[in-house]
């Protein structure tokens, strides 16, 4: 998990980076803020993206445990 939120953190950093280059020379400040705050949205987003698939899986549980019954009647 450590290594996909690093993996993530550097992509968003990296992209919001880049669509910045063209505005100006980037401060160490400025840098140091797009890496803090992608490092929060990529822990955002994969407890979000596990939350998801706890839920799916749940559904498909309750799917597998419906289909007999419908299939007595």
């Amino acid at each position: 998990m450590k290594a996909q939120k690093k993996a993530l953190a550097t992509d968003i950093s990296n992209s919001v980076e880049s669509k910045l280059a063209g505005m100006g020379v980037q401060s160490k400040k400025i840098k140091k803020v797009i890496k803090q705050s992608a490092k929060k949205l990529a822990a955002k987003l994969i407890k979000v993206t596990k939350k998801e698939e706890k839920e799916k899986q749940k559904q498909a549980k309750k799917e597998t445990k419906k289909k007999p019954e419908a299939a007595i009647q």
